[in-house]
C-alpha cells in the first residue's frame, strides 16, 4: 500500500472564509496537519499593493498552534490582483501586490509561492496573454530569488482563465521564463478538466514538479477525497513511484463546506489516514 508522510500535508484556508484566522489554526493543529498553504486574502491575511500586515507576528502566531507556513497562496483569480491584466493600471497594482506577496512569503521563511496566469481579456488574443504573463513573471522571478522565494506557477479552469489550461501551455510558459525560481504546481482539479494524468505531469516536468493542490473532484470540484470520482490510492501510488517529496495542498474550495469546513477536513484526512506514516 503507498504511503505519504504527514509533513507533505498541508492545510489550506479558502473554505473557512467565514472564519477566523484562529480558528482555521486551532482546526488544522486539532486534526494534526503540520503545514499550512496560507491563503492571502481576508480575514486571514491582509496583503494588498501597498503593503502586508506583520509578516514575523503573523508566522509566529502559526507556530503557536505548532504549524509550520509550508507555502503562500495569494488569492488572484477572482479578486482585484491577476498576473495577465491588460490594463496599465491594474497591471501596476497588481504587480505590486505580487511583489509584495514574495516579500510577505520571504519574511516568514517560506520558500515557495503558488501564482497563476489569470486576467487576461476573452476579447484579445490569447498570444497577447501569454506574453504579458512570461513578461511579468521573468520580472517576478529575481525579487523571488532575492527573497529566497520559488514561484510555482499552476493551470487553471477554462473558466478562469483564457490561457494556461493545459501542461503543454506551461511547459511553454516554463521555457519562456527559463529561471530557476519559476516552477509548476500541479491542480488536480485543472489537469483532470484538461484530460491529463498525474504521470503526465510527472513525465513531461520531474523535477520542475515542485508543489501539488492534492483534491479530489469530478473532475471539477476540489472536493474532499471521497465526495469525488478519483481514486486516492491510485492517485498515492504515482507520488510514491516518481518519489515525489513535495507539499501536497489540501485546497478544498467548494461552497458545500463553508458551512462546516472542519468536518470536510475531517473527512479528508480520515480518508488519508490509512496511507500517512
Amino acid at each position: 500500500m503507498p504511503s505519504i508522510k504527514r509533513e507533505q500535508l498541508a492545510g489550506m484556508g479558502m473554505h473557512y472564509k467565514f472564519r477566523t484566522l484562529d480558528y482555521f489554526l486551532k482546526a488544522q493543529a486539532e486534526l494534526g496537519l503540520k503545514n499550512i498553504e496560507v491563503w492571502c486574502a481576508r480575514p486571514h491575511f491582509l496583503l494588498d499593493d501597498y503593503g502586508y500586515q506583520d509578516a514575523v507576528v503573523w508566522r509566529e502566531k502559526v507556530e503557536s498552534y505548532g504549524l509550520h507556513i509550508g507555502a503562500f497562496s495569494p488569492e488572484c483569480t477572482v479578486y482585484n490582483y491577476n498576473l495577465c491584466a491588460w490594463e496599465d493600471t491594474a497591471a501596476r497594482h497588481s504587480m505590486g501586490y505580487f511583489i509584495n506577496g514574495i516579500k510577505a512569503a520571504g519574511e516568514t521563511g517560506t520558500k515557495l509561492m503558488v501564482i497563476n496566469c489569470c486576467g487576461g481579456a476573452r476579447d484579445e488574443e490569447p498570444e497577447r496573454i501569454f506574453d504579458r504573463a512570461a513578461e511579468r513573471l521573468s520580472i517576478l522571478a529575481p525579487i523571488a530569488a532575492d527573497n529566497g522565494v520559488t514561484l510555482a506557477v499552476e493551470t487553471v479552469r477554462p473558466d478562469d482563465s483564457v490561457i494556461m489550461n493545459t501542461l503543454p501551455e506551461l511547459q511553454k510558459l516554463l521555457k519562456a521564463v527559463s529561471h530557476e525560481n519559476v516552477k509548476a504546481c500541479l491542480d488536480l482539479t485543472a489537469a483532470g478538466l484538461a484530460g491529463e494524468t498525474m504521470e503526465d505531469w510527472f513525465q513531461a516536468l520531474g523535477g520542475d514538479l515542485r508543489h501539488i493542490r492534492f483534491v479530489d473532484g469530478r473532475p471539477q470540484g476540489r472536493l474532499v477525497w471521497g465526495d469525488g470520482l478519483r481514486p486516492l490510492e491510485d492517485q498515492l501510488e504515482v507520488l510514491e513511484n516518481y518519489g515525489y517529496d513535495g507539499y501536497l495542498s489540501l485546497a478544498l474550495n467548494d461552497a458545500r463546506y463553508l458551512d462546516d469546513p472542519k468536518e470536510a477536513d475531517r473527512r479528508n484526512m480520515a480518508a488519508l489516514a490509512p496511507f500517512i506514516v
